[in-house]
């Protein structure tokens, strides 16, 4: 304690404020503002600390670059706060979320004390990089164990499919959460061993959404569509929980039975948020958009207040029935009138809307004026529409958007690039860049069909 103690220095009024404002943006999913936030601060004149360090190596964890987590260890150097034991902890989360193992292994190496949360950290490093060899080394060898230490082993023998090794670490758990009980579930499931999901399913002494969802995909997985998983939550009396409410829904819709998916959902006597999302999504799914606007009038009537995961079904259903009006009030009543900050996906949704719809310029410029970097997904969709109808324009300026980002371009980027011009008939700019594939060595990756035959699976390469 005294080590920690003289390891802690306790920031000023000023900057304990902006440490409050950085966090918040952190917690609210913005790790853009966050950085922001963080070089206004070093402009007035203010510093970071060892407070300030551990938040924003959070937020540089969710990069998609470990770029910003590379450039603030250096900082952490200079400003002598690298041995601070919250800073050493943030570092080693933030190398492990880049899956940097070598790294994290270093910073771990280097701390003089280890906690538990350290020692997890290293272990989640291995396990989540499929090197469970390593991570047995450190689960034998740390001096204390907690239930994340037992979940994390789990789930790493689970990925790499090694259910047997998983189900031995379960049972020499002297206590087991939820968490365990899912973990252990999953690798039944991931493993297509039903029968032993389901007795450790009977076992649970609670369920959640998440195992809910987890034997729902089983089910799914092994062709026991709809009316056996359906069957077997009336027989115990578990029909009417929420959360198999919100399971059954998500499956009947994703099996193409849409009307026994509404039948689960009047039936039910309780609603919360996430049935009324999963109704709202599988109707989106089935191109049912004046059905998912009447659901969510259903659901304000019934006074439940609509999150981020409602708007994207909402904005969804509106792009795939065409609702164009209806989807662009939405967008906008997200923030005015429930104080929801549209997400990338909300912006992914919204530009898809308008490139369906042929509004091509509008989501050009929305792509301009969003507060986030857009995507391979978002610019792929709009230059997608483009090609379909014929937009030489608006395509070219995507186009330059893809090549301004620095990233190499793939095949796909490139043979969109070729079928662009292709489809406005400029077939000598369409062969520049299909020759440019050729000059680089990329290769266009063959598209390919599975089907499940049998228990076995049989892939159809196209071309």
């Amino acid at each position: 304690m005294a080590g920690l103690a003289y390891n802690c220095v306790l920031p000023s009024p000023e900057m304990r404020q902006w440490n409050e404002i950085i966090k918040k943006h952190v917690l609210n999913g913005d790790a853009v503002q966050a950085m922001v936030t963080y070089v206004k601060v070093q402009e007035i004149g203010f510093h970071a600390d060892n407070f300030t360090f551990p938040i924003l190596l959070k937020a540089a964890g969710s990069w998609s670059s470990p770029c910003i987590g590379l450039a603030l260890h250096g900082q952490t150097i200079k400003a002598g706060f690298s041995s601070h034991v919250f800073v050493q902890t943030a570092l080693l989360n933030m190398y492990r979320s880049h899956r940097c193992v070598a790294d994290a292994c270093k910073v771990f190496e280097k701390m003089p004390v280890k906690d538990v949360v350290a020692w997890n950290s290293i272990l989640d490093a291995y396990a989540s990089t499929d090197q469970m060899d390593d991570a047995l080394k450190v689960f034998n060898s740390m001096p204390l164990k907690d239930l994340s230490s037992f979940n994390i082993m789990i789930s790493g023998y689970s990925s790499i499919g090694k259910t047997l090794s998983a189900r031995s670490i379960f049972d020499n758990m002297a206590e087991k959460d939820i968490v365990s009980w899912n973990s252990m579930i999953s690798a039944y499931v991931q493993g297509e061993d039903m029968e032993r999901a389901c007795d450790l399913f009977r076992e649970m002494p609670a369920k959640n959404i998440i195992t809910w969802n987890t034997m729902v995909k089983g089910f799914l997985q092994n062709q026991l569509y709809g009316t056996e998983v359906h069957i077997y939550a009336i027989d115990n009396g578990l029909a009417s929980s929420p959360h198999v409410t919100t399971a059954l829904i998500d499956m009947y819709a994703k099996c193409g039975s849409i009307q026994q998916g509404l039948q689960v959902f009047y039936k039910s006597q309780v609603k919360d948020i996430y049935c009324w999302n999963a109704l709202i999504s599988g109707l989106a799914l089935h191109g049912h958009g004046y059905a998912a606007l009447n659901i969510f009038n259903k659901m304000r009537k019934n006074h439940t207040r609509p999150d981020d995961i409602t708007f994207i079904g909402l904005l969804s259903a509106c792009s795939h029935s065409g609702l164009v009006q209806e989807g662009s009030q939405l967008f906008y009543s997200m923030q005015k009138e429930f104080g929801i900050s549209p997400k990338i996906e909300h912006y992914g949704c919204m530009v898809d809307l308008l490139s369906r719809a042929r509004h091509l310029n509008c989501a050009l410029q929305l792509i301009k004026t969003m507060p986030f970097k857009p995507g391979e997904a978002i610019l792929g969709a709009l230059l997608s529409a483009c090609i379909v109808h014929q937009d030489l324009e608006v395509g070219e300026r995507v186009v330059k958007l893809v090549s301004s980002r620095g990233n190499y371009l793939s095949d796909g980027e490139l043979m969109m690039f070729s079928n662009l011009y292709a489809s406005c008939g400029q077939w000598e700019e369409a062969n520049k860049w299909r020759e440019m594939m050729n000059d680089t060595g990329i290769v266009k990756t063959a598209g390919f069909s599975v089907v499940e035959v049998n228990g076995k699976f049989h892939k159809f390469l196209a071309g």
